[in-house]
């Protein structure tokens, strides 16, 4: 069954075929009998893993076909030299035979998935996309400073890391974010609900996004390996300390990019303007960061927009209800981004 025929399936099936490899999948790590209950089921499957001991992990199958075997395995890598250099985050637990994940298939599913076991992270996530980020003005700020801080000890780190043999992983830049082929997830001007006006609107969007980031350049001190999906979902706050979840999009583009994931969740909100001042004072603890990567900002805003659009069409499975907003956000930003670039 390859990747179209699962995704034609209804949920349901999907889902009750995945829980059937997730509980194939724990005798890998020698926890057979442990229970298995849905965290997510998006990009990839995420399912808690809660065994007789009380212990707890976070089982991901992942989505067929989305990263490779090298990608896979240069996401855990990176993670591990994260963790060496003293940054907290999502520990991969190496399987019986010492990998750090495995590929697991089952009569139903002969095909296979890749499959990789993490360590419980505590706390919850602060907000999602939809509901946004509802947190007191004090928590916002600790937050997001810390986000800042976070974000600028990873830009340190993979801007001196020797990348082992073999590395790979995904490129957010022109034409990861929006290519009409090769992009990252999905090129935007295939999404079928797209009007006339509003492709026209993108397209010129796009070029001026292209062009700037262009001109930024991708030297050392401004673009490289990065975290790539801030959103508040990947933000796991314990009332102390904050940690990042959600590796899957990590890999090279600029470091103001991570702003504009993390940010996104808060545009045309109050929570905008103080969220963006903490992560500011959070990354200028750890790393410059100039005015001139500051004002990349909204280039940066509008290619993650241009790219959730792309995701739409490639995910019209999992995006559902959402395109609607999604086009009506990125065609707004799309408007405010011309207006300026006019002015």
């Amino acid at each position: 069954m390859d990747a179209d025929q699962f995704e034609a399936l209804p949920r349901e099936t999907q889902l009750q075929l995945l829980v059937a490899l997730g509980n194939a999948a724990l005798s890998c790590w020698g926890l057979e009998g442990a229970d298995l209950q849905l965290m997510k089921h998006r990009e990839n499957t995420v399912m808690k893993v809660t065994c007789d001991t009380g212990d707890r992990y976070a089982m991901r199958i992942h989505r067929l076909g989305y990263r490779d075997d090298a990608e896979l395995y240069s996401e855990l890598q990176w993670l591990e030299s994260l963790r060496g250099a003293g940054i907290a985050t999502t520990e991969a637990l190496r399987s019986l035979d010492g990998s750090l994940f495995t590929r697991v298939s089952t009569d139903s599913l002969p095909e296979g998935r890749q499959v990789d076991l993490l360590s419980w992270v505590p706390g919850s996530a602060i907000g999602s996309i939809e509901e946004g980020v509802a947190l007191d003005e004090i928590t916002l700020g600790e937050v997001y400073s810390s986000a800042g801080e976070l974000a600028a000890r990873i830009h340190n780190h993979g801007e001196a890391w020797r990348r082992p043999p073999g590395f790979s992983r995904l490129s957010w830049d022109e034409t990861g974010f929006f290519g009409e082929s090769g992009s990252a997830c999905g090129y935007y001007g295939d999404l079928a609900a797209l009007t006339a006006g509003q492709l026209a609107l993108l397209h010129q969007a796009r070029a001026i996004t292209a062009r700037s980031l262009s001109e930024f350049g991708k030297t050392p001190d401004r673009y490289g390996l990065v975290h790539g999906d801030l959103l508040p979902e990947n933000l796991f706050y314990d009332g102390s300390q904050l940690r990042l979840i959600d590796w899957d999009d990590t890999g090279f583009g600029w470091h103001i990019y991570d702003f504009a994931t993390a940010l996104f969740a808060h545009l045309g909100r109050e929570s905008f303007d103080p969220a963006l001042a903490a992560m500011v004072e959070g990354y200028r603890r750890q790393r410059p960061l100039p005015d001139e990567h500051l004002e990349m900002l909204p280039v940066l805003i509008m290619a993650r927009a241009l790219s959730y659009v792309g995701w739409a069409h490639t995910r019209r499975e999992t995006a559902g209800e959402l395109t609607p907003l999604i086009i009506a956000v990125a065609s707004e930003l799309a408007q405010q981004f011309l207006d300026s670039a006019q002015q």
